[in-house]
């Protein structure tokens, strides 16, 4: 009776594991294919998705000691995890309306991405 339905599951592994992954790809392949102010908000994409990345499985790596650890954790938690998920997503959706930008394709792959996310995190509060 307590145990999760497999799209809950489904849902939390791919915020947690998957999701910032894919983002970082993607504004790494833009910041390599863009030139001017996208390649910029890219790189920025790329920092932010990395650092969360970093923050999320550094439990798996035993670092959970110390106050920053203790902060990034907090932070990572806001929204129930989706604000800070969103946060480089939305720096990269920027920087395909930036002059320079290239590779229509990452942007599509990107709204894939953000379609599962919502879609997963719909059909996980439904069931």
């Amino acid at each position: 009776m307590l145990e999760p339905t497999p799209i809950l599951l489904a849902f939390l592994i791919f915020k947690r594991f998957i999701f910032l992954e894919l983002v970082a790809a993607l504004a790494l392949a833009r910041a390599m294919r863009a030139a001017g102010p996208a390649r910029g908000a890219a790189v920025v994409a790329l920092v932010l998705a990395v650092i969360g990345c970093i923050v999320l499985l550094a439990p798996v790596a035993g670092l959970t000691g110390g106050a920053v650890a203790a902060a990034a954790a907090r932070f990572m938690n806001m929204g129930s995890g989706l604000l800070p998920l969103l946060l480089p997503s939305l720096v990269l959706a920027a920087s395909a309306y930036l002059p320079g930008s290239r590779g229509r394709g990452l942007d599509i792959a990107h709204v894939v991405l953000l379609i599962v996310l919502f879609g997963l995190w719909l059909a996980a509060r439904l069931v």
